[in-house]
């Protein structure tokens, strides 16, 4: 079974222990050394971009491929990049397996040579107004096919400057391993930029207490129109159907129970508790009939009213106007009924 290849995904992604044990294996399956120094570079790469990959180093296994491994180019072209992963006589060998002569060997790593240094760490510590935010990397890359593609790393280097990104970003360009469909990604490095994102504002729900109810609100349902209408009963109003009820008919207003009851807003028949709820409506009406049915301070007295009759002579004259004032009396409090009566049916 052949061993599958690592993607971009998983060398610029995944938690460092993790992708070292899978390039290991990766390795003791194909014996590709070529493939492996590269995903070993990739990684450095990313080392060198970001400030998370703490826990990688493969130095077992560079050690083994550069100084058992058969030569190839992608060793000599790469070999400046592990230096200081070997001490001076390792090193010295390495050399001599891997290069005919000096010419040979600078011939060869003239390029790793050029973006080494960028691979270098460095203190990550910012002290500016930006020292608690994160960065994002986005770098933009050209493929074979010439086509532009952006390529964003999170996490990003806080204080690495311009020159060191763009170095570090460069050794991309000398890896073959990226590819999609045949055509690799990173042939030519156009250009990049880091953003600088922070958590601006944040609201949390509030959650109820457990001893709290969860809502005070009253359910609601919807009517056969589609509109939502409050499931709770509403209040009844202190005009009731039973008050209605309890309003005398217009025709029984002449009796002098009735009209009693009238005037002061109660029933004869009816309940103190009715009789309080109505007393609120009525109090108005009742109080400007009585203060129509008290006389003027002024007006004579019924004892003078007669003693002037008998003075007049004209008694016939006085008994009409009586009879005239108490028909107008009684149509003012007749008008006063039919309001009543008006107004509650309104309600």
């Amino acid at each position: 079974m052949q061993t599958k290849r690592l993607e971009k995904r998983q060398l610029f992604h995944m938690l460092g222990s993790n992708l070292e044990k899978r390039i290991i294996h990766f390795y003791r399956e194909t014996k590709d050394s070529s493939l492996t120094i590269e995903y070993v570079v990739a990684v450095l790469v990313r080392q060198a971009l970001t400030v998370s990959v703490t826990d990688f180093s493969c130095r077992e296994l560079i050690k083994e491929l550069f100084l058992n491994a058969a030569p190839n180019n992608t060793l000599r072209r790469f070999s400046v990049l592990f230096e200081s992963y070997f001490d001076q006589r390792e090193w010295e060998t390495i050399v001599a397996r891997l290069y005919r002569d000096n010419t040979d060997f600078l011939s060869a790593t003239e390029e790793a040579c050029l973006y080494r240094e960028y691979l270098k760490e460095k203190d990550a510590t910012r002290t500016d107004d930006l020292a608690d935010h994160e960065f994002t990397l986005k770098a933009i890359f050209k493929g074979a096919n010439g086509r532009k593609h952006t390529w964003t790393l999170k996490n990003a280097h806080p204080t690495k400057n311009r020159e060191e990104i763009s170095g570090a970003l460069k050794i991309l360009t000398m890896l073959t391993i990226f590819e999609t469909n045949g055509v690799r990604k990173f042939t030519e490095f156009v250009d990049f930029n880091r953003d600088a994102t922070k958590l601006d504002l944040q609201y949390i729900e509030e959650q109820p207490e457990p001893n709290k109810a969860i809502s005070e609100k009253p359910k609601r349902d919807k009517n056969v129109s589609g509109k939502m209408k409050n499931s709770q009963p509403e209040k009844q109003s202190i005009e009731s159907s039973e008050d209605r009820k309890s309003v005398p008919d217009k025709g029984k207003y002449k009796d002098p129970a009735v009209k009693q009851s009238i005037l002061s807003g109660r029933d004869p028949n009816e309940s103190t508790g009715q009789t309080k709820a109505k007393q609120a409506i009525n109090a108005e009406g009742a109080m400007a009939h009585d203060l129509s049915q008290e006389e003027p301070p002024n007006a004579p007295s019924s004892s003078d009213n007669k003693q002037k009759d008998s003075d007049t002579g004209n008694p016939k004259k006085e008994q009409k106007n009586g009879k005239n004032k108490e028909q107008k009396e009684e149509k003012k409090f007749r008008n006063r009924v039919a309001k009543y009566l008006k107004k509650r049916g309104k309600k």
